[in-house]
Order: structure tokens, then C-alpha cells, then sequence
């Protein structure tokens, strides 16, 4: 174990730490950081080893850009540019092995860098938020690329001016008991997003956000060898989002499929569950091919259960890909807004499942502006609306109004095939 002390840096959250840091990790296995609190740029983890932090010590983000990675190291911006584009990250493990981190603390400075920005409503007009230009903006706080056996463990993200949390084309990864705390006023602050992975693990986290709690991407173009999201298994969270989405699933043009979600609680997002084929304008985007996944013992507290649509409202051209074989399962608690299942006539939206579920639909039947656009709600009739999707069945599903006056029905269909209702308990039907 090296001791980063032995190694030069000096913990009083003054000294610029990095390169002492960094040659405690270059010496092989175990970097340790006593308590205190170290003052760094970008970290590069190496194979056959990690960061092992007291549960006293912190790793604050340098404030410097000549302090962070050189942006044209490959794989820095794997994935996405949603965080800006400046390329630069607290800590990058990019094509390497058995790599860990646990414990501790890593503060990603948020609002010190954001501090005097003008106050503006997000691109979603659910804001506000802090502008989105910045002198200086770190993108993804973490970024595993193309790396196998990873283990997360018992470790703090506080305040990370991006995503928090990204693995990319990874195999083999475990998250447990990892917090994340970020501002509800900054852009693309997500929790966790997993683009491409395949056979991870996330259990135990308690993740609130500004953005997207949770991703699921498919996003294979700048991978050495594309693959496909697959199992990936989350179970035991706390998941919130100030403006968005607890879950969000889809973006890229590759496969997500054998994924589940259990034993989640979702409080206060507008939207708790999104899966969705084609995100981007873009015409030659063909959409993400969605499939097999699985969303059991889920208690919300949100405006709207689920999302599940094609095309979103800045895709141009519908989506090839299809979205089959979901199954919604063991849901309880309160909603706000219509779940939706919305197909476009040229992929399919099919074998959709809602069992066992009770929901509270709270309101009137009225909403603010910016929701409805947000949640892309085109029809209020009923608490679940369906467009073009065909073999949804609903067993033992149970819907109570708190003003049962303001809703015609509870499930509003359009062009739809095969719809199945059994065991149902329903105001209106």
C-alpha cells in the first residue's frame, strides 16, 4: 500500500497534490490517502491497482484547467458530449484492469465554478439552472473506458459539475454503496451512466441529482470493438432527479437488452421511468434498439411512471429500432402525469407488462406548460395514454384518483392491437 504522503502530497486542501498523487498510483496497487483533505487534478488510474481513501479523506478538483488531463488523451469524451467540451475529468481509467476505489470522498466543486453565473431555465424549461457556459467546465467527474473487472465501493460524489460517474464499453464492473450528492442547478449533472457495459452490478447507492439519476446508453460508435448494454443488474437504490429522469434508457444507435431494475425507491422526479429509441435529431440516426428488461418492486413519488417512446421530440426522422419486451411489475406509490407507451408506424413499441401495480393519481388533471412539453404529454385523458403499441397487457392493476371527476378514462388507446386487461381495478372502466 503507498501511502500518498510518503509520496509527497501534503493533504492540507492548499498544496497541489496531483503529481504526488499520481506517482503513489504509478508505483503499483493501492494508492491510500490518510485523512485530509487533497487539493488535485486528473488522476490516471493503472491497471492492478485503485485509490483506497480514509473515510476522512476528501479529493477536491483542481479549480486550474492546466491541472487536468490533456484532452486529446483517447476516450476522454467516450460517448458523449453532453458535458460540454472541454475533455477533462477528475479521474480516468481508460483501456485498464482490475481497478477499484473505495472509500472517502471525491467534491467535484460545482458551484465554486458555476458561483456569479446568471440564473437561466434549462433547455427542458424545467429549470432553473445555472448557465451553461462556463470559462471553464470539467465534463464527467469519472470516467472508466473500455475497462474490465472495476470495483466502486463506499465512496461520496458531491457537487460534480457533470456526470458524476461514467463507464464506457466496460466488462465486469461492481458499484455498492456509492452516494452521490450534486446540485439541482447545474446541467447534466447525472449520477450514473452506463454506455455499452456489459455484466455490471449496482446495488446500495442513494443517488440524488439534478439531471438523470441513472442512465442506460447505447451509444457504440467510438468503441474499439461495439457491443451491446447487457446485464446490467440495479437493485437496492435511492434514486432522484430535480428536473428529469430517476431511470433514463436509450440515446446512441447500438442495443440495450437484459437489463433490470428492483427494489428501487424514486422520489420527486419528474419522470421515474424513461426508455426511449432515438434521442438525437439527426436524420442518419437510426435509434437504439431496446429489449427484455425488467423494472420489479419500485415505490415513486413522481409526476409521471413511465416514458416509453420511440421518437423524441428532437428526432426528426423516426426511429428504426423497436422497443419490446418490457415488464413493469410490483409498483406502488403516487403519480401526477400519464405513463405512455407512443409508437411511430415504423418500429414497434410491443409486449409491454404492467402487473401488480398501485398507483395514487394525485391532481386534477392540470399541469404547468413546460411540464407537459417536458413529459411530451399530447393526450390527458387517461392515467395511461397508448399510441400505436400493440400486446400491452395489465393484470391486477389498481388506480386511485384524488379527483376522479377530472380524468375520462384511465387507459386511452389509439391505434393499438392487442390490449388485455385482467384483475384490474379501475375507476372509469
Amino acid at each position: 500500500m503507498n501511502n500518498v504522503k510518503d509520496f509527497g502530497a501534503i493533504g492540507d486542501g492548499i498544496a497541489n497534490d496531483t503529481a504526488a498523487i499520481q506517482r503513489a498510483i504509478d508505483a503499483g496497487g493501492t494508492a491510500y490517502f490518510p485523512a485530509g483533505k487533497y487539493l488535485t487534478g486528473t488522476l490516471f488510474l493503472r491497471s492492478n491497482g485503485g485509490l483506497q481513501l480514509d473515510p476522512n479523506a476528501v479529493l477536491f478538483a483542481s479549480l486550474d484547467i492546466n491541472d487536468y488531463n490533456d484532452p486529446s488523451v483517447p476516450h476522454t469524451m467516450a460517448g458523449s458530449k453532453a458535458c460540454g467540451e472541454s475533455c477533462r475529468h477528475l479521474i480516468i481509467a481508460d483501456q485498464v484492469e482490475n481497478v477499484f476505489i473505495r472509500g472517502g470522498q471525491f467534491n467535484g466543486r460545482g458551484e465554486e465554478i458555476f458561483k456569479s453565473r446568471e440564473m437561466i431555465y434549462s433547455k427542458t424549461g424545467l429549470g432553473p439552472v445555472w448557465k451553461y457556459v462556463v470559462d471553464f467546465r470539467p465534463a464527467q467527474l469519472m470516467v472508466f473506458s473500455e475497462c474490465k473487472r472495476i470495483r466502486l465501493n463506499d465512496f461520496t460524489i458531491l457537487d460534480a459539475t457533470a456526470w458524476s460517474c461514467f463507464l464506457y464499453g466496460c466488462e465486469d464492473a461492481t458499484i455498492d454503496g456509492i452516494r452521490i450528492r450534486n446540485s439541482p442547478y447545474i446541467g447534466e449533472d447525472d449520477g450514473i451512466d452506463i454506455d455499452c457495459c456489459s455484466h455490471v452490478t449496482v446495488s446500495n447507492c442513494d443517488i440524488e441529482v439534478g439531471d438523470d439519476a441513472f442512465t442506460l446508453r447505447a451509444c457504440d460508435g467510438r468503441l474499439t470493438n461495439p457491443r451491446p448494454c447487457e446485464w446490467v443488474t440495479i437493485s437496492n437504490c435511492i434514486l432522484r432527479s430535480a428536473y428529469a429522469h430517476a431511470i433514463r434508457i436509450g440515446v446512441g444507435n447500438g442495443e440495450i437488452r437484459n437489463c433490470s431494475f428492483s427494489n428501487i425507491s424514486v422520489l420527486g422526479s419528474h419522470i421515474a421511468i424513461h426508455v426511449n429509441a432515438k434521442y438525437s435529431g439527426d436524420d442518419k440516426a437510426t435509434g437504439a434498439y431496446i429489449h427484455d428488461l425488467a423494472f420489479r418492486n419500485f415505490h415513486v413519488d413522481v409526476g409521471q411512471l413511465a416514458f416509453v417512446r420511440l421518437d423524441y421530440r428532437f428526432a426528426e426522422a423516426p426511429s428504426q429500432k423497436s422497443i419490446r419486451h418490457l415488464q413493469f411489475d410490483n409498483i406502488d406509490g403516487c403519480v401526477r402525469q400519464p405513463s405512455m407507451l407512443r409508437g411511430n408506424g415504423v418500429a414497434e413499441i410491443s409486449d409491454i407488462n404492467f402487473s401488480n401495480i398501485s398507483l395514487q393519481v394525485l391532481g386534477d388533471n392540470t399541469r404547468d406548460e413546460n411540464v407537459r412539453k417536458f413529459c411530451m404529454i399530447e393526450g390527458i385523458d387517461g392515467a395511461f395514454e397508448l399510441n400505436q403499441a400493440k400486446d400491452v397487457n395489465f393484470f391486477n392493476v389498481k388506480l386511485q384518483y384524488e379527483h376522479p371527476e377530472c380524468w375520462k378514462c384511465d387507459v386511452a388507446q389509439k391505434d393499438c392491437d392487442d390490449v388485455t386487461f385482467q384483475c384490474c381495478q379501475f375507476p372509469h372502466q
